[in-house]
Parts: structure tokens; C-alpha cells; sequence
């Protein structure tokens, strides 16, 4: 059994009689919103899909891995996060979760990133978290958690990120709720989506990065026989043809 992660984008080349590949694509994680009202929360950005799907390859081929890059967070809306896939965005694709609002009156929060299957590819697809809302100006939305091989992202909360999930990145925690606030907490790779910002004392807050996503390809290795074990498999089976 073969195996690798890419944590960025590379290539992979399919070893000597290899004609098959499950690939595992983790999106990346929505950026949280930014805050700039008085006070007001961001909304935490949502988690990134996860897919999955057995890919036939050829061997010795060489092959595109496309792993979502971290998107940043600022005092703005919160940018959507960016996709993974593998060889083609057409073969097997994993969409980023979407960004958290800005918040840009007096005590308000702005509404967090949803998480969807929407147009990902796959013989598997799942859902990242969605992103959190704050409370009435006081407080920011967490992230949402990307989505893994046995389920969705769990949900962003009031302040606090998505988390659960053994293969899925953590969202990151809302900006703090005392005084002038803080910025959003980044989220955890792989596809975390960003904390929110919380603004207050006229102080500006930007949101926490949607974190990257990530790529693990699967294959079984051929069976090669020496030449030893490939003369005994033969002398066996004339063996038992002369009935020896």
C-alpha cells in the first residue's frame, strides 16, 4: 500500500503498474469576516468540503495535485476559501467553504459562512461547518470545522470554532468580547474556517484566515515476484498438471 499527503500543491507520478488512485480532497476554510462597526462581530467563515473518489491513472504518468492555498482575513468580508483537486477540476474536486460577513454598524453581528456539497466532485462528498454568528454585537462567530471522510464539519458557535472530527481542521475561535474586541482566530489545516473579528472602543477587527486544505492519494502496489518465487509458481503448476 502506497500513500502520500500534500500539504501544498505538487505533482504525483503513478508508480510502475499502478492504474488506479483514491484521492481525498480537503477545500480550504472561508476567511471570518471583519468588524468595523461599534461594537460589532464578524461572521466566522465556513469549513471546507471533503471528497473522495477512486481515480484511474497510468503508469508513470504524471499528475497535477492542486491543494487549496490559506486565504487571509481583514477589517473586509471574509474571502471565500480556495479549492482542492486532483489531476483536473472536472476529475475529483473539493469546494472551498464560504466566508464570514462583514459587520459594518453599531451593534450588529454579521452572519457566518454556509457550508455546502455544492458543485464538489466525488464518489464521496461532504460539507464543511458552517460559521457562526455573533450575539447582538457583543460577540463574534467561530469557524466552522471542514468536513471529513466520515462526516460533515460541525458548526461554528457564538465565539467558539467548529471541532470534532478527526481528519477535519478546527474553525478558529471569534475575536474576544471585552473591550476594544480582537482579531478572529485563524483556522486549523486542513479547511478551517477563520474566527470573526469582534470590533469595540472604535477600534477596527479583522477576521482569522480560512486555512489551507490538503490532498492524500492512496494506491495499492502491484505484486512483483523474483524470478526464484516465479520459477518455483511454475514448476508447482506443471507439477500438478503431470500429477506429481
Amino acid at each position: 500500500m502506497g500513500q502520500q499527503t500534500f500539504n501544498a500543491t505538487s505533482t504525483w507520478q503513478a508508480p510502475t503498474g499502478v492504474t488506479s488512485v483514491i484521492a481525498e480532497c480537503w477545500g480550504g476554510g472561508g476567511a471570518g469576516g471583519g468588524a468595523t462597526g461599534n461594537p460589532a462581530g464578524g461572521g466566522g467563515g465556513a469549513g471546507g468540503q471533503y471528497a473522495k473518489k477512486v481515480v484511474t491513472v497510468t503508469p508513470l504518468t504524471t499528475y497535477t495535485v492542486t491543494v487549496a492555498a490559506l486565504v487571509a482575513g481583514s477589517t473586509g468580508a471574509g474571502s471565500n476559501g480556495n479549492d482542492s483537486w486532483f489531476n483536473t477540476s472536472s476529475e475529483v474536486i473539493a469546494k472551498g467553504g464560504q466566508g464570514g460577513g462583514l459587520a459594518s454598524t453599531n451593534s450588529s453581528s454579521a452572519s457566518g459562512g454556509t457550508g455546502s456539497t455544492t458543485n464538489g466532485i466525488g464518489d464521496l462528498v461532504r460539507k464543511g461547518g458552517n460559521g457562526g454568528t455573533g450575539s447582538a454585537g457583543n460577540s463574534a462567530g467561530g469557524g466552522g470545522e471542514s468536513a471529513g471522510a466520515s462526516s460533515d464539519g460541525n458548526n461554528g458557535g457564538v465565539t467558539t470554532g467548529g471541532s470534532g472530527l478527526t481528519d477535519g481542521g478546527d474553525g478558529g475561535a471569534g475575536g474576544s468580547t471585552s473591550g476594544a474586541g480582537g482579531v478572529g482566530s485563524d483556522g486549523t489545516a486542513p479547511g478551517g474556517g477563520g474566527g470573526g473579528g469582534r470590533a469595540g472602543n472604535n477600534t477596527d477587527r479583522a477576521g482569522g484566515a480560512g486555512a489551507a486544505g490538503q490532498i492524500i492519494l492512496t494506491w495499492t502496489d502491484p505484486i512483483l515476484y523474483t524470478s526464484l518465487e516465479h520459477r518455483t509458481m511454475r514448476g508447482s503448476g506443471r507439477g500438478m498438471l503431470l500429477g506429481a
